[in-house]
């Protein structure tokens, strides 16, 4: 599944983004099954986007407890199923 974690909070520069990648790349490493893939900005607002690949749920739940977002920040998370998880194949072929 893919976690979209957004959080309220506005990065300053370049270095401290560097900061914040290093950090997310180093959390993420110590959970099975949590993997950072990216980081969006949307137009407009002081707020970014990371994009999570996590086995379920839980394990983003893990994650967040050793990655909680930046002190006075707001975040909130939306999960979104793959397609095989959304429709796992039910008549699998005979080998």
């Amino acid at each position: 599944m893919i976690i979209l974690k957004h959080v309220e909070y506005n990065i300053k520069d370049s270095s401290e983004l560097e900061k914040l990648l290093n950090h997310l790349r180093k959390t993420t490493s110590k959970v099975d099954g949590v993997e950072f893939k990216d980081i969006y900005f949307p137009i407009g607002k002081a707020e970014f986007v990371l994009v999570i690949e996590c086995v379920n749920e839980y394990k983003y739940v893990e994650w967040r407890s050793i990655c909680p977002p930046p002190l006075g920040a707001k975040d909130w998370h939306e999960v979104f199923l793959k397609k095989d998880e959304r429709f796992p194949q039910t008549n699998k072929p005979n080998l």
